[in-house]
């Protein structure tokens, strides 16, 4: 009986996980973007931001190579010098998924999802 108790526990807790949701929080202010190139490799590699439309997005790049950062949608290109920071800013007026990625190294960095 107990074994049957344990096992009936068991799988209404394994339904439960099965049934919650987990949602990313959307940020409302303004989001910064840490961006590393080194060594060919790029970080973050990936990531997602959700922003609520509207809001400010920097964007600061550190780079061991010359490359370009692209943000689709946005159609937003900026040279990246090595060894120079690079920094820029814009607002996230257009609702969508927008990847930022390198044209060099050619990486997604992040996926902007702007709500």
């Amino acid at each position: 009986m107990r074994r049957a108790f344990v096992c009936l526990v068991a799988a209404l807790l394994l339904l439960a996980g099965a049934c919650s949701t987990t949602t990313t929080p959307t940020a409302s202010g303004p989001v910064t973007i840490a961006v590393t190139i080194a060594k060919g490799k790029v970080s973050p590699s990936g990531a997602k931001y959700d922003v609520s439309k509207g809001s400010t997005v920097t964007i600061n790049v550190t780079s061991d190579s010359a490359d370009i950062i692209h943000v689709h949608g946005y159609e937003i290109e900026k040279d990246v010098v090595a060894g120079t920071p690079l920094s820029f800013t814009f607002t996230a007026d257009q609702t969508g998924s927008f990847e930022i990625e390198t044209h060099v190294v050619e990486a997604t960095i992040a996926t902007l999802n702007v709500r």
